[in-house]
């Protein structure tokens, strides 16, 4: 869990200038009630900020807190021991339907559910990808991620691989799902594909949020090829 914990740490920041990228404006948007928000014990700041006119600092309050959760827990919502992320759907929720304009926050929360190591909760990550759809249409990441998630389930793992390799270099693609896709490569053993991944992350500021983990992933995966070489005769 403390391993699972750092690395949701390391999309902290990229997550937290993402959040401004925000497809459409607030003002064009029509918001859930606050009676479908989740219950959660961060409610009261919730309805006092709303009721006084400040849903969008709501909302990107709410963010923070998302990602804070993520990365190392919040006071106010503590896992139970052996138990990981049991609150992320719903934290993730009460940011998009604060904002459903907030479509980072969906792919974020999936992201993790779906994909992270130790917390493997697909079903959940369909489900806000899926409100997704529906609260914040036009964007196309949701159905990649939703057909990368079915691909998983049915243990298509080809699949799944080719499709998140497809959209790599997408404006879209987050430096979390990157990291996700050269976790899986070297999971599988495909060392010189995560390789080839954590140096092209390290070339691009974009990614600049996962440099520290490059830096350490780098030289531990050519740790790793070299030890498998056939030791010459």
């Amino acid at each position: 869990m403390r391993t699972t914990r750092a690395l949701a740490a390391a999309a902290f920041a990229a997550a937290l200038s993402l959040g401004a990228d925000l497809p459409m404006s607030r003002a064009a948007r029509v918001f859930p009630s606050l009676s479908e928000l989740p219950q959660t014990p961060l409610s009261f700041q919730d309805v006092s900020l709303v009721s006084t006119g400040f849903r969008a600092a709501a909302a990107d309050l709410a963010w923070v807190q998302l990602l804070q959760y993520a990365a190392e827990g919040l006071p106010e919502l503590a896992d139970p021991p052996g138990h990981g992320y049991v609150h992320l759907k719903d934290l993730t929720l009460r940011v998009t339907r604060l904002d459903p304009s907030f479509h980072r926050a969906y792919l974020f929360g999936a992201g993790i559910l779906g994909w992270f190591r130790g917390v493997d909760a697909p079903d959940q990550a369909v489900e806000i990808l899926e409100e997704g759809r529906r609260l914040d249409p036009g964007q196309k990441m949701y159905d990649l991620y939703i057909a990368a998630l079915a691909y998983k389930k049915a243990g298509d793992y080809q699949r799944m691989i080719r499709l998140l390799d497809s959209i790599y270099d997408d404006p879209q693609t987050s430096p979390q799902l990157r990291a996700i896709l050269a976790n899986i490569h070297k999971s599988r053993g495909e060392y010189e594909l995560a390789l080839r991944i954590w140096e092209d992350m390290l070339d691009h500021e974009r990614d600049a949020s996962e440099h520290a983990r490059a830096r350490l992933q780098i030289p531990e995966l050519k740790r790793l090829i070299r030890e498998r070489r056939p030791r010459r005769q």
